[in-house]
Formats: structure tokens, C-alpha cells, sequence
């Protein structure tokens, strides 16, 4: 990839993958994930295969966030579920927006709200979710089905007991 070709992903994609990073980690860390996340991919530049630059970053924001995760120490921890979330709100924090479906999305194993998300919130496709989760392009569409397959059968438990309440 040439510097020039680098730059152009760097100013298409920069405001995607904040986005992103921002709804996983507080604000503090958004800014300098992100330039840690563009920092290695101009460092890895010339391995990233062509055509999958979008799908590379996504997986490398992902390692990058859980590196992050794992360096808080517990007193940090605390302390920031104490104080009133200053970020973007979470997949899941969207999710609970409205209760039933808030429910449902709380009952999803993570590996399923995780490839929904990547799916339903920043629009991947399954060849592009395939490389993030590193798996085949078939064996992520399976995944992302049975994710939907499991988020729907929730909410209709989820409807089912609406209904019987409201009787």
C-alpha cells in the first residue's frame, strides 16, 4: 500500500472507526486508540491484503480495545462505573433503548451481540464480519443468521409475556 492509498483509507475511514472504538471504551481512550489503531496499521502497511484494509482495521480496533480493557487495573474500575458515562453509548446501551428489545439483546451470548453489531452497526458484510471474527465467509454468515435467528426467537418470548401480562 502506497502512502498516498494510506492516506485516502486514513480520511475515509477515520470517522467509522472512532465511532466504533467510542462505543467500547470511554472517551478518554477513543482519541488515543484510534491513533494507536492508524499507527500500526501505517507500520503494517505492506501486509494488509489488498482490498480488506476496512476489515484489517476493524479486526485490529477489536485487539487493540481488549488490550486496552485488560492494562485497567480494578481501582480504575471502579471508580469510572461510579461516575455517569461520558461516551458514546454501547451496542448494547442503543439496544436497551427500548426494553423488550434491551431484554432480548441481554440475553445473546456475547459472540452473538458482538456480530450483530459489527453487522447491524457498522454495516460490515459477511465477507468483511469473516476477517474481524477470523473465520470463513460462510462460517460468519452461519453465525450472524443464528445470531438473528436467537435475538428474534427472544423478542418473540419477549412479545409473548407482553401480551400475557396485558390481559
Amino acid at each position: 500500500m502506497t502512502p498516498e492509498q494510506f492516506n485516502a483509507i486514513y480520511r475515509a475511514e477515520l470517522g467509522s472507526i472512532t465511532r466504533f472504538i467510542a462505543r467500547r471504551v470511554p472517551d478518554s481512550e477513543v482519541e488515543d486508540l484510534a491513533g494507536d489503531l492508524f499507527e500500526v496499521a501505517w507500520q503494517k502497511r505492506s501486509s494488509i491484503p489488498e482490498g480488506f484494509e476496512i476489515p484489517w482495521l476493524y479486526k485490529t480496533a477489536r485487539y487493540l480495545i481488549s488490550n486496552s480493557r485488560r492494562k485497567l487495573d480494578n481501582r480504575k474500575r471502579i471508580f469510572d462505573s461510579l461516575r455517569p458515562p461520558t461516551s458514546a453509548p454501547s451496542a448494547e446501551s442503543i439496544a436497551l433503548a427500548d426494553m423488550e428489545l434491551g431484554a432480548s439483546w441481554g440475553k445473546l451470548k456475547p459472540q452473538e451481540r458482538e456480530i450483530i453489531a459489527l453487522w447491524a452497526l457498522e454495516g460490515l458484510s459477511n465477507k468483511e464480519i469473516s476477517i474481524v471474527i477470523e473465520t470463513s465467509e460462510n462460517a460468519a454468515a452461519i453465525r450472524l443468521t443464528r445470531a438473528k435467528a436467537s435475538l428474534k426467537y427472544f423478542l418473540d418470548l419477549e412479545n409473548q409475556s407482553d401480551v400475557r401480562t396485558s390481559n
